[in-house]
């Protein structure tokens, strides 16, 4: 404000500045008059101030701002972090990905260019109207007249368009959503030759984007003749008031005018992007405080993991969707007991070992841990205690010691090197030429199959778990490159619970325990040779099972020992 007045006030004095010179000629006196240095050193005085108080708020509010920005993104991603999968069932991530950069982004612009400028405008317009009121109250009063005009158009422009910036957000996440869902899936895209199909998809989302954009414009047409209206008619009233006797009146007047630049007469901006500032904020809000189903206990249990693991009748419903995924699942697993799951797709295999994850808590039932609770745990302690290798396994696009070291940060060059031999991948990895330190491409792209998994495992040996999930974990490889990933599993098993998912016979036959489901529910339970005899449901799937070469051998003698797969 005190630039503003400044900056105006300055403006004003020039008026006064030609209006001595004028009184000094017509009396013949010197121009250099008393006077006339006095107003001279008030106007350098005034820049000064001005100059310093405008670099000021610029400065405190830029800094203010990104900070602000800063905050919020690391707040945002933080939180999100912290939601269960529910959250992620039913947000896509290109949208969350967008609302952390861009709506992040148009958040701190609401604050930093725009409100400052709003400000800035309003006492601009409020402190010229009054200075020109000293000089002139009619002119004074037409412009107060002609600036009500005015903000009152900005009203009701940003009040229409408002609502299309808003929509040109959603349509623009879509478009983000959109984009990178085609660029994961371009090898699905290209292996089916179906890119004019995701092409035209796009154009449709495209197309709404550019229609709304058009319907902005239409509006715009409106607001910036009716703003150039007001400006010429207000001008014609104030050189119609001024006789040319009133030159210094006159240029006063529109030295102080002059202090009225573009950026005054875009308010109708800045109550946009307040507004959608406003809607951001508030959406951000609704995600970051997500009334997620899957809770932190208040005071949090631990258990010995030792000891055995029960099912009680757990059922459970993915979240926003109605069917049941497991229906009264109840099951008792040793300490140190190898288990298998096996059943058809959708029959709740996968769903058992996340929620022993605690990726999701169970809609009935309970899971427990020596007789502890398993939701009475917190998600952290669990995860410390449990390690899954998915089938689909990630990998970041890091390098080699980052993404083994993945489950223990802090680990050795040692512990890395010995989990990396255990998962028979440290001689793959010694023929690289940065060895440890080779960064591989996104999601492992130049790793095999094979390496990928030995890569997960090592990841997974190096964290040293109680209890061990393995979903499929080799169904994605040959024959061939599973014998030779047999011993570096045989490592990983040792010692500790573990529960596969498995389409494998041998893995079957190995196994001290097979639970075989059927939509969600446990058909039977025994070993394969119990099963074999009594469950016609096994013996059929048994029939078709893959059959790995060497079934039945009890050493890993003849198998490849860190060699590339």
């Amino acid at each position: 404000m005190v630039s503003t007045y400044t900056s105006a006030k300055t403006l004003a004095l020039v008026g006064d500045i030609i209006g001595i010179i004028r009184d000094n000629v017509q009396a013949s006196l010197p121009i250099f008059s008393a006077d006339f240095n006095s107003t001279i050193l008030l106007m350098i005085l005034f820049v000064i101030i001005s100059w310093v108080c405008l670099s000021l708020n610029i400065y405190l509010w830029a800094d203010t701002s990104f900070k602000v920005q800063r905050d919020m993104r690391q707040e945002f991603y933080e939180v999100i972090q912290e939601h269960s999968m529910a959250f992620f069932d039913i947000n896509d991530s290109g949208v969350i990905l967008s609302m952390g950069m861009n709506e992040i982004n148009q958040i701190r612009m609401a604050y930093h260019p725009s409100l400052r400028n709003l400000m800035g405008s309003i006492f601009t317009i409020g402190i010229t109207t009054w200075l020109v009121w000293k000089y002139n109250w009619i002119i004074g009063a037409a412009l107060g007249l002609a600036f009500a005009i005015y903000l009152i158009i900005a009203w009701l422009y940003a009040a229409r368009v408002g609502p299309i910036r808003q929509q040109l957000a959603t349509d623009l996440g879509n478009l983000s959503a959109l984009s990178q869902e085609m660029f994961k899936g371009i090898d699905v895209v290209r292996s089916f030759d179906n890119h004019q199909k995701e092409i035209e998809k796009f154009d449709n989302v495209s197309e709404e984007y550019a229609s709304n954009m058009k319907r902005e414009g239409y509006l715009s047409a409106f607001y910036w003749p009716a703003l150039l209206t007001i400006v010429v008619t207000a001008g014609a009233f104030t050189y119609g008031l001024i006789s040319i006797g009133d030159a210094a009146i006159l240029i006063s007047i529109l030295t102080l005018l002059l202090n009225l630049n573009r950026q005054n007469f875009m308010i109708p901006a800045h109550l946009i992007n307040l507004q959608a500032g406003l809607q951001n904020s508030k959406r951000l809000w609704e995600v970051m405080d997500f009334n997620d189903p899957l809770t932190q206990p208040a005071e949090p249990q631990e258990a010995d993991w030792d000891k055995t693991l029960n099912f009680k009748d757990v059922s459970f419903v993915y979240p926003g969707t109605e069917k049941h995924v497991l229906k009264n699942v109840s099951f008792t697993i040793p300490s140190g007991a190898r288990v298998a799951l096996i059943g058809g797709p959708g029959s709740g295999k996968s769903t058992i070992l996340k929620l022993l994850l605690r990726l999701y808590d169970p809609s009935a039932g309970s899971i427990e841990i020596d007789g502890a609770n398993i939701t009475d745990m917190h998600t952290s302690y669990v995860r410390d205690k449990v390690t899954m290798v998915e089938q689909d396994i990630f990998l970041f696009s890091d390098t080699l010691r980052a993404n083994i070291a993945f489950s223990k940060p802090n680990a050795t060059d040692e512990e890395i090197q010995r989990a990396a031999e255990r998962a028979q991948i440290a001689q793959f990895i010694e023929t690289l030429p940065e060895k440890y330190d080779t960064v591989i491409g996104e999601r492992g792209v130049t790793l095999s199959g094979g390496q990928k998994q030995r890569v997960a495992i090592a990841r997974a040996l190096l964290s040293n778990p109680k209890l061990l999930l393995l979903d499929d974990s080799t169904s994605a490889v040959d024959i061939k490159t599973e014998l030779r990933l047999r011993y570096a599993i045989e490592e990983l098993m040792k010692d500790r619970t573990s529960i596969v998912v498995t389409q494998r016979l041998t893995t079957l036959v190995a196994a001290d325990m097979i639970i075989l489901m059927k939509r969600g529910e446990i058909v039977d339970i025994g070993s394969h040779e119990e099963l074999l005899k009594r469950c016609p449901d096994y013996q059929f799937m048994c029939k078709h099972l893959p059959m790995a070469e060497g079934v039945g051998t009890s050493s890993n003698d003849d198998i490849t020992k860190g060699g590339s797969v």
